[in-house]
């Protein structure tokens, strides 16, 4: 390309050349001619090459603008996503807290359920455990029930079901005289029957319980009826284990005038409250066991 300079030479020069035709040959003017077309039409090049130059710029600022601003929209797009994602973390945050919290609870409610569990089970085992006491008490009583079937229809004893115990009872007329604690030859055949049988169940324990009317007595041996059905209660219980009942699983007791059985107002009533009973006591263990509230471990 012809410089600014070089086709103001040319224009200069063309000028000369005109103001002086009539000295320059056509020849000269024609050459001259042509220099200063070829610099018009290299100065409209220059031009459009110019407009040309400032168009990429200008398509190139614009196209930096636009990047630009895609990019500030993008980054407050960024930013506001940041934010959305930051308030969800804060939000899932809040949630695994409150899951850790309700785990906690769930994991405590578990582990009460588990010790209620664990409770009722004990207890269950336990009520269990007293129902089959129950059936073998009721298998002992039909037992023993059928082996004195001749003494209970003789009226020498009675059999039954008191309290939940098993109580074999037998009129003191039988066993004893007024006012004494030897037993006489009815009662000692009565009480070895009763013995005989009574051995067959080595896993029970019996007590002899011993009773009278609420006729006072006051002797050197017998101060008052307590010293009365103690003796006699403990009679019971030596000829019980000379017939096999082992003597750890045989106890006496003396209750005097102060459990009876009737009024005492009359002749017939006191006969029925002197009397001896010989109870099958209850497996205690499995009571005990029974009782245990089921909030206890």
């Amino acid at each position: 390309m012809i410089s600014a300079r070089c086709a103001g030479r040319a224009l200069i020069v063309l000028s000369s050349l005109s103001l002086a035709t009539g000295c320059v040959s056509k020849g000269t003017y024609r050459t001259a001619l042509g220099d200063l077309s070829r610099v018009q039409a290299e100065r409209d090049g220059l031009r459009v090459d110019v407009a040309e130059l400032e168009a990429e710029r200008e398509a190139r600022r614009a196209q930096r603008v636009a990047t630009d601003a895609r990019r500030d929209s993008m980054e407050v797009a960024l930013q506001r996503r940041i934010e959305v994602l930051e308030g969800e973390r804060r939000t899932l945050e809040r949630q695994l807290e409150d899951t850790r919290a309700s785990t906690d609870r769930l994991n405590t409610v578990l582990g009460l359920r588990g010790a209620e569990l664990q409770s009722m089970q004990r207890r269950l085992e336990a009520l269990r455990a007293v129902e089959q006491e129950v059936r073998e008490r009721n298998r002992i009583y039909e037992d023993v029930l059928n082996r004195f079937r001749s003494l209970v229809d003789g009226g020498q004893l009675s059999v039954a079901i008191v309290r939940g115990r098993m109580v074999i009872q037998l009129p003191q007329d039988i066993l004893f005289a007024s006012g004494s604690a030897a037993l006489g030859s009815e009662g000692r055949s009565v009480i070895t029957q009763v013995g005989r049988v009574l051995a067959d169940f080595p896993d029970r324990t019996f007590q002899v319980e011993g009773h009278t009317d609420n006729v006072p007595i006051s002797t050197e041996r017998f101060p008052s009826n307590w010293e009365l059905s103690s003796a006699r209660s403990l009679a019971v219980v030596r000829l019980l284990t000379q017939q096999g009942v082992s003597p750890d699983k045989v106890s006496g007791a003396a209750y005097g005038e102060y459990q009876p059985v009737a009024s005492n107002d009359d002749r017939e009533s006191r006969r029925l409250n002197r009397r001896i009973e010989i109870v099958m006591l209850p497996n205690l263990d499995v009571i005990a066991a029974a009782q245990v509230p089921s909030g206890e471990p």
